[in-house]
């Protein structure tokens, strides 16, 4: 009987095969242009899209996401005197060839309609050399980002290189951050601005110290971070050094959630719990996930009314996940456990973003008093944590900064990174 049972499944498989056709539909590289990010580079024109679920699925006849699979479309042109090489495994170092990606998404039972499959997404992979004068179209096979996508499109040229950096919005990914109208979060009398950066510190100081619960009757954990600039200028700085947005709290992220933890597996966008601050929940989560779910570097963020420089000013509280634990203080009796130093993740966190070249500025205020590992403070579900009370500022641009012109705000400075109780440099005159 089994080996009727199998003869029958191959028998099946066989003639299913004959009814399997491959249908992708025809391209428009013009409709794909219309919605594509562009930038100029010299004489040097780069032209990228991301294609969603749906537009995979029409364009190859396969759900790529399913397989984990995100092609990049691109578009160069080159109006240079000299030829330019793409170096495709620099937009993601763990690119697919395009034979791995037909793989993936082949039929089972069906050689002829995936030898077509085959061909066709080599067909439409991207090629290597740019002639000078001449214009290139095409995909990179790269792996499954959702929330934000940086591209970086490198190009070499005989004694010139040119690296053309995107940050894309795949989609596929269900934040709280989409749903916040940041346009009326605040009514215009409620935007206090600060010309000058004494007044500003101030301010900052007079902060409260810590996340609340919902009801705001009881202190979580320190909010010990400062990020000054448009989400534009500074979430390009956390996606660079591999930070990733959260997804909400929904029935999808559960099982996800659940899934990984059962399986020890790591969860990129995992959710994490809500704290508040000024009444409300993050407006931003962000994380850095490790090898599996139960270790991870999170943080909240927070729109304040305060503004400098007409830049707005976001508050934050970033710790460090090291585990999981059980409590009665959770819907679901899980939580995970903090690493009690939560100034070294605050440092962890200002050294990475100083990495990216887009901080201006560097400075610290005091937030709250210094505890000591021998009467340390507990946050809402009870872990312990130490703290010098510091909270980091980091004022943000568009432009990149190299680290050896970072302004340092003549502030409060940590301990650990004092000469003498004096700070380490000081700004040129």
């Amino acid at each position: 009987m089994p080996a009727l049972t199998f003869v029958v499944f191959l028998v099946g498989g066989w003639l299913a095969s004959g009814c399997t056709s491959y249908r992708p539909q025809p391209w428009s590289e013009v409709a794909l242009l219309a919605y594509a990010n562009t930038k100029n580079d010299g004489a040097v024109r780069v032209s990228v899209a991301v294609l969603n679920e749906e537009q995979n699925k029409a364009l190859f006849g396969a759900s790529l996401v399913d397989v984990g699979i995100q092609p990049i479309w691109l578009r160069i042109e080159n109006n240079d005197t000299v030829p330019y090489i793409l170096f495709p495994h620099n937009v993601d170092p763990q690119a697919f060839s395009s034979l791995e990606a037909a793989y993936r998404s082949h039929y089972r039972f069906a050689p002829a309609t995936n030898e077509e499959m085959d061909a066709y997404f080599v067909k439409r992979s991207i090629g290597k050399l740019v002639p000078p004068g001449a214009t290139i179209t095409g995909v990179i096979y790269t792996n499954l980002d959702l929330g934000v996508k940086e591209v970086v499109v490198t190009l070499i040229g005989p004694q010139r290189i040119k690296n053309v950096t995107f940050f894309l919005s795949p989609g596929g990914l269900k934040t709280h951050y989409a749903e916040v109208d940041f346009a009326t979060l605040y009514q215009p009398g409620d935007i206090v601005s600060y010309a000058d950066e004494q007044t500003l510190r101030t301010a900052l100081e007079q902060l409260p110290c810590c996340t609340t619960n919902k009801e705001g009757s009881a202190p979580g954990d320190p909010l010990n971070l400062v990020l000054i600039g448009e989400a534009e200028e500074f979430l390009p700085a956390f996606i660079e050094r591999h930070w990733d947005m959260s997804e909400k709290i929904y029935t999808g992220s559960i099982w996800r959630e659940i899934t990984a933890f059962f399986l020890g597996t790591r969860y990129r966008y995992a959710p994490f719990s809500p704290l508040y601050f000024a009444g409300r929940r993050q407006d931003l989560a962000l994380q850095k996930a490790r090898e599996t779910i139960h270790a991870r570097n999170h943080l909240r963020l927070w729109l304040s009314p305060l503004r400098c420089a007409d830049k707005p000013v976001w508050v934050g509280q970033v710790s460090r996940d090291i585990g999981v634990r059980l409590t009665t203080k959770t819907w679901n009796l899980l939580t995970h456990r903090i690493d009690p130093d939560v100034d070294d993740t605050r440092d962890y966190l200002v050294q990475s973003l100083l990495l990216s070249r887009r901080v201006t500025k560097l400075g610290y205020v005091r937030g709250r008093e210094a505890t000591q590992i021998d009467a340390p403070r507990r946050n809402l579900t009870g872990d312990p944590y130490v703290t010098d009370g510091l909270r980091a500022v980091l004022m943000f641009s568009k432009e990149i900064t190299p680290i050896f012109q970072l302004q340092t705000l003549q502030w409060e400075w940590p301990r650990s990174l004092t000469l003498d109780g004096a700070m380490p440099w000081r700004n040129a005159n």
